[in-house]
């Protein structure tokens, strides 16, 4: 499991209340039933808990949580090859 994937989760059950085990890499937004609201409070975690910005298009309804995750998982290498 990525470190993307985790933050992700933990996001996603931290704070929307779903459940771990009824969460997979193809879960989508409307999966786990966020609204419009819900979704734009999910990316504001995101924000908070990484540090990266998500555009309205990054979470979406047919937006999977490993969209996500490859998001955070890229920038994180691209600030890791960065240090190095």
């Amino acid at each position: 499991m990525s470190t993307g994937y985790s933050i992700v989760v933990e996001v996603l059950s931290g704070q929307f209340d779903c459940v771990v085990r009824d969460l997979t890499p193809h879960t989508t937004m409307e999966d786990v039933d966020l609204d419009s609201l819900a979704q734009v409070e999910f990316a504001v975690a995101l924000e908070n808990r990484t540090g990266l910005r998500f555009s309205d298009d990054q979470v979406t309804l047919d937006t999977t949580l490993s969209q996500i995750a490859a998001v955070i998982d890229a920038s994180r290498e691209v600030n890791a090859s960065c240090e190095a």
